[in-house]
């Protein structure tokens, strides 16, 4: 045993910081790659926002439009060549925010929403309720789970809080469950669909029977029955039924605190002429160039230091511009690859949908697969049928008879198709449902029309039973 050192040449690849940045750069979605851009602009001070340019637009500095990466610049007339290609212009001015004194502070537009509790409380304190109920009011309110319902445990527990019986909070919790919305603080569905019947069909003493004594022969074949045993005819439980599945079984869901959500897409397909523009959505997207400040700064008298730490941010600031360049270009060409496979789901529908994977995309603009991937990650885009996640667009295949692919997605559209026209008094198995699919060409076996039922949501054909 002993120690040496010794000389070996051997080759590795390893990812630069900046390699890094582009891969990071190509999985954003536009939001993303927005907020990025404003974090880049506030930590280098030789990037800058061009002023003059309009907000929709995202020419980044005409930039080396070549997407692979150029050689960092080794000398002072290097750097030269480099920053001569943008504006000169001199830096944003900068300076002390200025506000109308009739804006009101920042302070008086913030607001937080307003939750289940504040809504059945502020309706609590003005009840006719007071002394030991108000107090009963507030703690069932506050027991009161995201849905609308409260538990028979926590029925217990505030009994036991108070030191009275169960039974002495009914009645408080009858009360709540009149409030906006109504049919909260039930303990089962049965109670909360009973109150809201109460409330919005007083009249409809058929409606109360059912949900009452009968809400689980509504669901299935049982419903067949129904009518006979009550003494009514099958209209007056179809309606009914209506009515029923009209209320609300999760009265609580509306004051979950949970914001909205809106999908803002990366990219817009329109129809031109005949033909289909494949456009990037550069909204909010600023222009971005090399301030030519920095630039004088470079080419002046400074300090040794000072001219190296504005070297290597021109130099980051170079890279950045080239990644979102690059970026900005591969995410077009995916979505003009999508176009061109997709080209019938855009003129016809869903059921027009051609499989696809990610080689063909790869294949068709000569990029890797990861890079195909990449792109379609978190991503939206808005075509003449709607609005899709670009992953939405790759499905396998499925054999048909003709000899042709069908998408998934497609097959899964003819089976929604079917369940929506069958008879509801007999509805569709799987079973059916494949045999009809292989009648037109599509060969699929019954579970597999059961796993894509599941996907869309649709109930068995045991449980699908109406009775018209």
């Amino acid at each position: 045993m002993e120690l040496r050192q010794t000389l070996q040449l051997k080759q590795q690849l390893r990812l630069t910081m900046e390699l890094q940045q582009a891969i990071k750069l190509l999985q954003l979605n536009r939001l993303e790659l927005a907020t990025l851009v404003q974090e880049e602009l506030s930590e280098n001070p030789v990037l800058e926002e061009d002023p003059g340019s309009k907000p929709e637009e995202i020419s980044m500095a005409d930039v080396d439009q070549t997407a692979a990466p150029q050689p960092e610049p080794k000398e002072d007339d290097d750097w030269k060549k480099v920053i001569e290609e943008h504006r000169d212009q001199g830096p944003l001015p900068s300076g002390p925010i200025k506000r109308s004194d009739d804006r009101p502070p920042i302070e008086a537009t913030l607001s937080k929403g307003e939750d289940l509790y504040d809504h059945l409380n502020w309706q609590l304190r003005m009840s006719h309720l007071e002394g030991l109920d108000l107090r009963i009011g507030l703690e069932v309110i506050g027991n009161i789970g995201d849905n609308g319902y409260l538990t028979t445990e926590a029925v217990e527990s505030i009994a036991q809080h108070f030191d009275i019986e169960p039974e002495r909070v009914h009645p408080v919790r009858r009360v709540i469950q009149q409030f906006d919305p109504v049919g909260v603080a039930a303990l089962s569905l049965e109670e909360c669909l009973l109150a809201q019947a109460y409330v919005f069909y007083p009249e409809a003493e058929l409606v109360h029977t059912i949900i009452e004594f009968h809400l689980p022969d509504l669901v299935g074949r049982s419903v067949l029955g129904l009518a006979k045993r009550l003494g009514v005819t099958d209209a007056e439980v179809e309606e009914a039924r209506v009515i029923i599945t009209s209320l609300d079984p999760k009265p609580g869901r509306n004051f979950s605190g949970e914001a909205t959500s809106y999908v803002v897409p990366d990219v817009y397909v329109q129809r031109v002429s005949g033909d289909y523009i494949v456009m990037l959505n550069e909204d909010g997207m600023p222009k971005l160039r090399i301030s030519s400040y920095y630039k004088n700064l470079i080419d002046g008298k400074i300090k040794a230091d000072t001219k190296d730490y504005l070297k290597k941010k021109v130099r980051s600031a170079v890279w950045f511009l080239r990644s979102i360049h690059q970026r900005q270009s591969t995410v077009r060409l995916v979505a003009e690859s999508i176009v061109r496979f997709q080209r019938e789901f855009l003129d016809n529908g869903v059921q027009c949908l051609k499989p696809l994977i990610l080689r063909d995309v790869a294949d068709d603009i000569e990029m890797h697969e990861s890079t195909i991937s990449r792109v379609t990650s978190n991503k939206f885009i808005h075509t003449p049928q709607g609005l899709f996640p670009m992953k939405f667009f790759f499905n396998p295949g499925i054999q048909s008879s003709a000899g042709e692919d069908l998408a998934s997605q497609a097959v899964k559209q003819k089976i929604r198709d079917l369940i929506g026209e069958e008879d509801p008094r007999q509805p569709l198995s799987d079973q059916a449902v494949a045999k009809i699919l292989a009648g037109e060409g599509v060969t699929i076996a019954r579970r597999t029309v059961a796993k894509y039922r599941g996907q869309l949501g649709i109930l068995p054909s045991s449980k699908r039973v109406r009775l018209g």
